[in-house]
């Protein structure tokens, strides 16, 4: 994923923080299952936008939790860094068995 703009415009201390990876339409809005904000994803799954609904501007550290993704947000003197995990089911493997050789 290709590294995403933030927009972070805090008032008396905190406010809500965007970090957006596309400039295509963003579409509806899709709460986050843990933690404070919002998603915005394409029809195919891909992360377009997330909005943290307050975060504060000198230290802070807060997490969006999506059906397979989770964005991990810290702000440390007022620099903020993320990343992205990919937290959705994991494809189980198929593993073949071998037959034992009959041949004596």
């Amino acid at each position: 994923m290709k590294k995403g703009s933030i927009f972070f415009h805090p008032i008396d201390g905190s406010g809500p923080l965007t970090i957006s990876w596309s400039s295509k339409p963003k579409g509806d809005a899709i709460e986050a299952k843990k933690g404070s904000g919002v998603g915005f994803f394409s029809e195919a799954g891909t992360l377009l936008c997330v909005i943290f609904d307050d975060v504060l501007s000198d230290i802070d550290h807060q997490f969006l939790e999506f059906e397979s993704i989770t964005i991990d947000l810290s702000i440390k003197k007022g620099i903020v860094t993320y990343t992205i995990t990919q937290t959705g089911p994991s494809t189980p493997t198929r593993r073949r068995r071998k037959k034992k050789s009959t041949k004596t």
